[in-house]
């Protein structure tokens, strides 16, 4: 894993990839109340889990548990709520930063 996945301090707005979905993994440990572990996500991300930022079957279930907007516009995809509005290139890279972002503030998921 990459030095940019351990360290504290991360910009919502500028994730993507492993990077975002680690700290999608992060937080679905948080909200279920699990512990988290770099190297679980390392197997599992290798084995093709915790893909949230590309793997189209959690949208629907993302859509459900966050309830947000999601538009294409000027070329990008715009994920909002009452609380931020983020823009991407994809639709669940978009909707992936919108989470982390109302949840956490631009700064992600708090780390030990």
């Amino acid at each position: 894993m990459s030095s940019s996945m351990t360290h504290r301090a991360v910009n919502v707005a500028q994730l993507s990839g492993r990077a975002l979905d680690y700290q999608m993994y992060l937080h679905g440990c948080k909200v279920l109340e699990q512990p988290n572990s770099l190297k679980e996500f390392e197997t599992g991300y290798d084995q093709g889990r915790y893909h949230f930022s590309s793997d189209s079957s959690l949208l629907l279930g993302l859509l459900e548990s966050y309830r947000f907007n999601l538009q294409f516009l000027a070329g990008e995809w715009l994920a909002s709520n009452t609380q931020a509005s983020v823009y991407s290139p994809s639709p669940l890279e978009a909707v992936s930063r919108l989470v982390l972002l109302v949840n956490y503030g631009p700064q992600g998921v708090p780390q030990r």
